[in-house]
């Protein structure tokens, strides 16, 4: 496709994420290691103002990940849900509470309310 130009899908992520002004962003660590690689000028070209919840699923995200996640597309005030689940269970067993639970960059936290850890 020579002459032809292209734009790279994570500009056509933020693009979307800006003209509908999108508040909750929830994808997989391997997506955002692919961002990543596409550099900071592609989200920081875009008002992604509005994102107020970001979210991770799918496998655990690398604390590399998590930190450029939370920094370049959440502007360091967005909260990450780091969740875990699986087909089997139905639902989301291990995620932070937006606000309420402390996170830390490569973990899922604890369980969710009302579920418990045996060893």
């Amino acid at each position: 496709m020579r002459g032809v130009q292209t734009r790279l899908i994570e500009d056509v992520f933020w693009g979307l994420c800006e003209k509908y002004a999108v508040t909750v962003f929830y994808t997989a660590p391997t997506a955002i290691r692919a961002f990543m690689r596409g550099g900071d000028d592609w989200p920081a070209g875009h008002d992604l103002s509005k994102l107020r919840l970001l979210g991770t699923v799918g496998e655990p995200i690398n604390p590399e990940a998590w930190v450029w996640y939370h920094e370049k597309i959440g502007g360091s005030s967005c909260p990450i849900v780091d969740t875990w689940w699986q087909t089997e269970t139905g639902a989301i067993m291990i995620t932070p509470l937006p606000g309420v639970t402390e996170t830390k960059p490569g973990t899922a936290t604890s369980p969710f309310p009302g579920l418990r850890r045996r060893s």
